[in-house]
């Protein structure tokens, strides 16, 4: 029976018809270069296919530290509210009636709506 390779070991990339004729020379700090050959270690691949498949990716869009603040904090306000409405739907829902604090409930959810609204628009204007 053959044999099969663990999943994290290094294949080759497959030949391509007239061949790969371009070359590129990058040059590293000490630091860079310890840090990449340690990504292309945890990847299983050599370096150069670890800058290709990088740089040939999707682009990304950096969220800053700041902005995954407020989508967090957003998330713990719509739980928040959620909780809250289904609160005063129980209430509602056991007594026939809707308890004093369904206002606040609404002018709350409207608030996090506004809020959320704003937040694309001022994630992207940074």
């Amino acid at each position: 029976m053959a044999e099969r390779k663990a999943g994290w070991l290094r294949t080759r990339q497959s030949n391509v018809v007239g061949g790969r004729e371009y070359r590129h020379v990058v040059k590293l700090t000490a630091e860079q270069e310890m840090a990449v050959q340690a990504a292309a270690r945890v990847q299983g691949v050599t370096v150069a296919r670890l800058l290709i498949d990088s740089a040939l990716k999707a682009p990304r869009s950096t969220v800053s530290r700041e902005d995954l603040t407020e989508l967090f904090a957003a998330t713990k306000l719509i739980a928040a509210v959620g909780r809250n409405l289904n609160q005063l739907a129980k209430v509602a829902n056991a007594t026939g009636e809707l308890p004093p604090e369904t206002a606040a409930a609404i002018a709350a959810v409207r608030r996090v709506f506004d809020r959320l609204e704003r937040l694309p628009r001022d994630l992207v204007g940074r």
